[in-house]
């Protein structure tokens, strides 16, 4: 598995490389002058051009890239011409909160989308597996900013049930900054108000999320449970006198979740991709509300920032998810050489 590991890694360490480069070529192409955002509305044409090239963009394209991957080995991600901050600053602040957005949604979905796989495997035929099933498909088949803004639309505006979007009240004060997780630091605080408020606050966007995926992950994990239950060994299991939930916990999961678990890391990445759409409805204060309005200003330390964060993370997690593969069934190990 040593060698494997090396492979992936290199491959990675090449893959993130190429995207900076991408990224960095491709904003550069968009008409626009940063130095003119960053200098302000009321600057002086003296003043825009100094600040053009204190930020080096008079110099040859490879020269600023090549300063650029410098910077970035330093962990100088540069500065945002919208909040005037360091990208590094911006995110510590940004970061917590698309973090627990990010975390509780894939958790939830995870459990549920393994739950209702297996339950509607084990209950085929039946309505309301076929209810389960249509349910997921609608839900999957509508793109992810339209569906949270039906949610809005339907549980805010008209049920009047959940607060349209952020993480609090408007009227409320946010409790002592500790984590940047609402539900920890209220928690931590000791304030249970709050914390059931930031629950509160935390239902439609993470709704949003898991009903966009739930239908794949429902699927895969209902194929490959049927699969597994025609095993010989589910019949010796049941010849033994095994119940059928230790049938189905103990030996059937194990080794039906080895492709799911592939699939999930794919479906990070779709998380990934639609957090700035998911927390620009909500107005979630999160990295995908920042990199929006990074994208509005044509603020490129920030995008450049968070375009490689979210790939390094997406590369992380495939790569763990393949390892994990190879854990669970050893036979793959020999093919891939690990």
């Amino acid at each position: 598995m040593g060698w494997y590991l090396i492979r992936r890694t290199a491959w990675a360490i090449l893959l993130l490389w190429f995207i900076s480069l991408f990224t960095f070529i491709l904003l550069h192409l968009i008409p626009g002058n940063p130095a003119i955002i960053l200098a302000g509305l009321n600057a002086k044409p003296q003043e825009v051009h100094a600040l053009y090239i204190q930020l080096g963009l008079n110099k040859p394209l490879p020269v600023q890239y090549y300063k650029y991957v410098v910077d970035l080995l330093r962990l100088n991600l540069g500065m945002s011409a919208v909040t005037r901050d360091p990208v590094t600053t911006d995110l510590e602040r940004y970061l917590p909160p698309t973090i627990e957005l990010v975390v509780l949604s894939f958790t939830i979905y995870v459990i549920l989308a393994v739950t209702l796989g297996a339950w509607s495997a084990t209950h085929k035929g039946r309505l309301s597996e076929a209810v389960i099933r249509l349910g997921s498909v609608v839900g999957s088949g509508m793109p992810v900013f339209w569906l949270a803004a039906l949610l809005q639309l339907v549980f805010f505006a008209h049920l009047g049930w959940l607060p349209e979007g952020g993480q609090y009240d408007i009227s409320t004060q946010a409790p002592p900054d500790v984590t940047g997780f609402s539900l920890i630091d209220t928690a931590l605080a000791g304030q249970w108000g709050k914390f059931l408020q930031a629950v509160d606050h935390l239902v439609l966007p993470v709704a949003a999320i898991v009903l966009a995926m739930l239908a794949v992950g429902l699927r895969s994990t209902r194929a490959s449970v049927l699969q597994e239950l025609q095993r010989p060994y589910v019949r010796t299991a049941k010849a033994k006198g095994d119940t059928e939930f230790r049938i189905m916990t103990v030996h059937v999961l194990k080794n039906a979740l080895n492709p799911v678990i592939s699939l999930l890391g794919v479906q990070f990445g779709y998380v990934l991709g639609w957090i700035a759409l998911v927390e620009t409805v909500f107005g979630w204060p999160g990295i995908g509300l920042y990199l929006f309005n990074s994208l509005q200003s044509l603020d490129y330390a920030p995008i450049l920032a968070i375009t490689l964060l979210t790939s390094a993370v997406f590369v992380v997690v495939n790569l763990l998810a393949d390892l994990m593969y190879l854990v669970l069934d050893p036979r793959l190990r020999d093919r891939q050489g690990a």
